[in-house]
């Protein structure tokens, strides 16, 4: 109870000192001894002790006394058997026989009265020689005191004292929202290069219906009442922004096949399109120490987002989400407004248009409607919708969760019926609220047809098989070597074989999906639709491996290699097939 009580005293830390490691965290070969000292102590100050933790918890007087160099061993593994605690309903629940594990050390310098004086510094430690392997991906770390994750009452991870067993999936701790359920964390990220980042956060589950799942979704809060208020580093290679105040956690769990990398494909594609998408980068977890599975590091959609990525004024951002019925940040007036007229609009008038194009970012729009059709996403238009305007700045969308897409449906036209519904109760996928926007829109004969020209567009080039499947690979060649770790540590894949066909059905489907739907687009809207391009095939030296009127399904028959295209309006090009 001393202990406890000595964190609630009101003794003020020094913020000038601070406990300093003899070594950096990150990856290490082989073990060492950590050396820890007391750095920048004010005279009439001392002595310190140094107490730390092997468990992830923040240190009391109570934990152990520093009293020389540290031998950084599997013995300095936590014994806490996080993996352990049922963190999920009944059904849900999973017990892996054991998990992965990497040291972390948490320690803070204390006077001879047992107050706390300093910070709490913690290091991660990821010995090849301990793990038995070096891992490939990008290592996130994350402590935070097990009554903040796991207690009955307080635990963000826990069913705990929110759970009602009528409503299992619906229920809980994990279910709970606001800044009352954010628990501080020390974050640490590393890289092949070594220390990346090492900073306190905040720490929320994140997520709506998954928040049931053992491999949770998590935000992160840079806050300066943690010590920093961005998470300053280039995280990720296809953006230039270097400071991000939120970032997410998206657990591979979340998807909806065992193939696990659906969105993140799907950012990865949208990367140059003209909406707003989110930059994700696949990185392995630990969880005070614990493996905790493969996730995707990306950005968190929110005021923040869209501040830092068009320069905007955060408290000028009204984000919206559900077509207007959640608030995320500012007011929902301006849409308001604009819904209020889309009810009695006729934008097959040219003057309704050009009102509609004034408060809504047309070309924007275009493609977030055509992305989420090209890639078939199974939870849209009700769900995963957001979008934001600011001062003068005109309504846009923000494409994210891509993790229902890539399936293929008996019919693409269940899609479009999905995005032109006017029936109420007709699924739980759509709704004339849902769709009221879109369905003003394609009352306009002239954004119709330039809809479906740019489509062929997107189908040519986003979305052209030559782009998308090598795409695809390269994705699942950099998680592959994690994927079983993944297996045993959340049975999620399947097996390895699963997740190959799996990954296969995405092919298959970046092949003919895609110019299927654009012909479906067509028919359903009374176009016509643009010819597939066709060319004829040559080796590198001239001979005619397909001739002309050849398509591209026909050029991925062929074995790997380079080869040379020329197409019938004389165009040339060379392409390489890579499988």
């Amino acid at each position: 109870m001393a202990c406890v009580l000595s964190l609630l005293l009101a003794v003020p830390v020094l913020r000038s000192q601070s406990v300093v490691f003899s070594h950096d965290g990150g990856f290490y070969a082989d073990t060492f001894s950590l050396a820890m000292r007391v750095e920048y102590a004010p005279a009439g100050c001392g002595p310190f002790a140094i107490h730390y933790t092997l468990n992830g918890n923040e240190p009391t007087e109570c934990d152990t006394l520093y009293r020389g160099p540290l031998p950084i061993t599997s013995d300095c593994y936590s014994r806490a058997n996080l993996y352990r605690v049922q963190t999920v309903p009944d059904d849900r629940w999973y017990e892996p026989r054991g998990v992965e594990r990497v040291v972390v050390v948490r320690a803070a310098a204390f006077d001879t009265a047992g107050n706390r004086r300093s910070a709490v510094n913690t290091v991660s430690f990821l010995i090849d020689s301990l793990l038995g392997r070096r891992i490939q991906l990008p290592v996130v770390s994350l402590c935070a005191d097990s009554l903040s994750l796991f207690d009955h009452d307080t635990g963000i991870f826990m069913r705990g004292y929110f759970f009602n067993p009528a409503m299992p999936y619906s229920s809980g701790n994990y279910f709970q929202k606001g800044r009352m359920w954010e628990r501080r964390a020390s974050f640490a990220y590393y890289d092949s290069a070594g220390t990346a980042l090492e900073q306190d956060c905040g720490l929320r589950v994140h997520g709506n219906s998954q928040r049931v799942l053992a491999q949770k979704g998590l935000s992160l809060y840079a806050r300066r009442d943690y010590g920093e208020p961005s998470f300053n580093h280039a995280f990720f290679p296809n953006r230039r922004q270097e400071a991000f105040r939120r970032l997410v956690l998206r657990p591979w769990k979340t998807s909806w096949s065992a193939a696990g990398v659906e969105d993140w494909l799907c950012q990865r594609i949208a990367d140059s399109l003209r909406f707003d998408n989110l930059a994700s980068r696949p990185v392995v977890l630990f969880l005070n120490g614990e493996y905790w599975g493969v996730y995707f590091l990306e950005e968190k959609a929110d005021e923040h987002y869209v501040a830092e990525r068009h320069g905007t004024d955060k408290d000028s951002v009204d984000l919206l989400s559900y077509w207007g019925n959640e608030v995320e940040n500012g007011s929902p007036a301006r849409w308001n407004a604009l819904y209020n007229w889309l009810q009695h609009a006729d934008l097959s008038r040219q003057k309704d248009y050009d009102y509609l194009a004034s408060q809504v970012d047309i070309d924007a729009l275009t493609d977030y409607i055509l992305m989420q059709l090209l890639v078939l996403n199974d939870d849209w238009p009700v769900n995963n919708v957001r979008f934001w305007a600011a001062g003068d700045r005109r309504w846009r969308w923000i494409f994210f969760d891509g993790d229902g897409t890539f399936s293929s449906f008996p019919d693409n036209s269940i899609m479009l019926d999905y995005m032109t519904c006017n029936i109420p109760r007709k699924s739980s996928h759509t709704s004339p609220h849902a769709t009221l926007l879109f369905r003003r829109l394609y009352a306009n004969e002239a954004f119709r047809q330039r809809s479906l020209r740019r489509m062929g567009e997107l189908v040519d080039s986003h979305f052209a098989y030559r782009r998308t499947s090598p795409l695809l690979w390269q994705i699942a060649a950099e998680v592959e070597p994690e994927v079983p770790h993944q297996i045993a540590r959340f049975d999620t894949p399947a097996s390895m074989t699963r997740w190959r066909v799996a990954l296969e059905v995405i092919d298959d489907f970046l092949r003919d999906e895609p110019r299927a739907m654009m012909e479906g687009y067509a028919r359903y809207f009374n176009l016509t639709a643009p010819a597939a391009e066709t060319f004829a095939a040559y080796d590198r030296y001239g001979r005619q491996l397909l001739p002309p009127g050849s398509r591209e399904e026909q050029l991925q028959s062929l074995p790997p290699g380079s080869y040379f295209l020329q197409y019938d309006d004389r165009r040339t090009e060379t392409r390489k097939v890579t499988r």
